[in-house]
């Protein structure tokens, strides 16, 4: 079924969907993703903020890398760092989740830089046809992926190119935010990228979506008076989404956009050393409370 609208008489809410059909309910959770349309419904100005970055993915076999690559990189996260560059990876399972050596893949990305309108062109395929928020991986032109396989000559180490060597059908993923103003409306609650999407950077989408779930879970056992129950949930989970959005944010001026103060640009910087991203990005630590405001220059306080 598929959402059509929601209303809401203070008690409870009543949701359509496109079949005809309708149900009643005290409570609607919306967490239909980051293109929600429950959230559309009752945030419309709410919309996906392209950042000016886009990742080329994929995930090659460990079989199929070279003995130096897996000796070298594979075990590892790993981060490559130039000026409007980053590349990383990680060890994922393989096939029906295998986790045997040998068996396994790596999870492989590369953030380029591209304007919106350098993005609007990338998201048209072959025949013709544009998509808003990228492209289906088997309908990427081979164009693109020829250009980028080129440019990667130059720009990545040995691993890197190893593991592009590798991967049959690269695609690429166009990096957006966004964050509502409020995780309830009413009877209607938000839960994970319907509610705030962060960039891939900190990699918290799931752990977000599921600690939203868990504290609206907790919320409504605790509490008999439902819309209490919302307000707790709100007040507990909606600093924390501003807070791993904004956060989000600044990592992403390592690739030199978003960057509009010296203080910035000094952030950027220090993005660009190993230590920078081990403790920025590496660790969560901006949520304990002790980094709540611009990006700082100096080395972070724990």
């Amino acid at each position: 079924m598929f959402f059509e609208r929601v209303e809401q008489d203070g008690t409870g809410v009543r949701v359509y969907f496109a079949n005809g059909r309708s149900e009643r309910a005290d409570l609607l959770v919306g967490c239909d993703g980051f293109r929600s349309g429950v959230r559309a419904q009752l945030a419309p100005g709410v919309q996906p903020i392209y950042a000016g970055y886009y990742l080329w993915r994929g995930a090659p076999n460990e079989s199929d890398l070279s003995p130096e690559t897996r000796k070298t990189m594979f075990p590892y996260f790993s981060f490559f760092l130039a000026d409007r560059l980053q590349a990383l990876g990680y060890p994922i399972s393989g096939a029906d989740d295998e986790l045997r050596t040998g068996h396994r893949r790596y999870n492989f990305g590369w953030y380029r830089v591209a304007d919106a309108a350098k993005l609007k062109r990338m998201c048209v395929d072959d025949d013709g046809r544009e998509f808003e928020f990228g492209v289906p991986p088997p309908l990427v032109r081979k164009e693109l992926i020829e250009q980028m396989r080129a440019e990667a000559e130059t720009l990545l180490p040995p691993q890197y190119l190893d593991c592009l060597h590798h991967i049959d059908q690269p695609f690429f993923t166009p990096t957006y935010d966004l964050c509502s103003p409020s995780s309830v409306f009413g009877r209607v609650a938000l839960v994970g990228d319907a509610a705030s999407t962060p960039r891939p950077h900190m990699g918290f989408g799931v752990s977000k979506a599921g600690a939203e779930a868990q504290a609206l879970a907790e919320a409504l056992s605790n509490y008999d008076d439902l819309d209490r129950a919302l307000a707790v949930y709100n007040s507990m989970r909606q600093p924390l989404s501003e807070r791993i959005v904004s956060h989000g944010r600044k990592l992403g001026m390592q690739l030199g956009v978003g960057i509009e103060t010296d203080e910035d640009r000094s952030f950027a910087k220090l993005l660009q050393n190993p230590s920078g991203i081990l403790d920025w990005i590496a660790v969560p630590n901006f949520l304990n409370g002790r980094y709540l405001t611009a990006a700082r220059p100096q080395s972070p306080p724990w």
